[in-house]
């Protein structure tokens, strides 16, 4: 090949075995060698097929790992796309974090918004009560993900 360096002992050593095998003029030897080639290149054809046949068949466990772990994912979701008033269930949240907790002795009228709120974040696990305190629950930190301000 031209630009390339030949490897005389490889050259050496391939012309004696084809001499070994009766192969002893330049054209059997060449012959040989371009057969070799062939064969060669029909492999490479083979593994190139394989590494895309390969590639398909991650392709296919990807797509049911993925839709796996998608359904169960929305499925542990859909708590919080019921919650019936999002930007009051939000600011509790917001309260929550930089505070860890919460009293319910308010004073004055609670709005119904946000008594609702505190309802339905309890029932999803997001925020807990214990006696008249409220404090981050076992999904708070998921529930912050999912709004945006872990």
């Amino acid at each position: 090949m031209r630009g390339k360096k030949t490897d005389p002992e490889f050259v050496s050593l391939f012309i004696t075995d084809c001499v070994k095998e009766g192969k002893e003029t330049p054209e059997a030897i060449c012959a040989h060698a371009r057969k070799m080639i062939t064969e060669i290149d029909e492999a490479i054809k083979e593994i190139e097929e394989d590494k895309k046949f390969r590639s398909k068949l991650l392709d296919v466990i990807a797509s049911f790992e993925e839709t796996k772990r998608d359904k169960s994912g929305d499925a542990k979701l859909l708590p919080f796309f019921e919650l019936k008033y999002p930007e009051a269930c939000h600011h509790l949240c917001n309260v929550l974090k930089k505070s860890s907790v919460i009293s319910t002795n308010f004073s004055g009228e609670v709005p119904p918004d946000v008594r609702f709120s505190i309802k339905q974040l309890i029932e999803a696990r997001i925020i807990c009560r214990f006696d008249d305190q409220l404090s981050q629950g076992e999904r708070f930190e998921e529930y912050l993900a999912f709004i945006g301000l872990e």
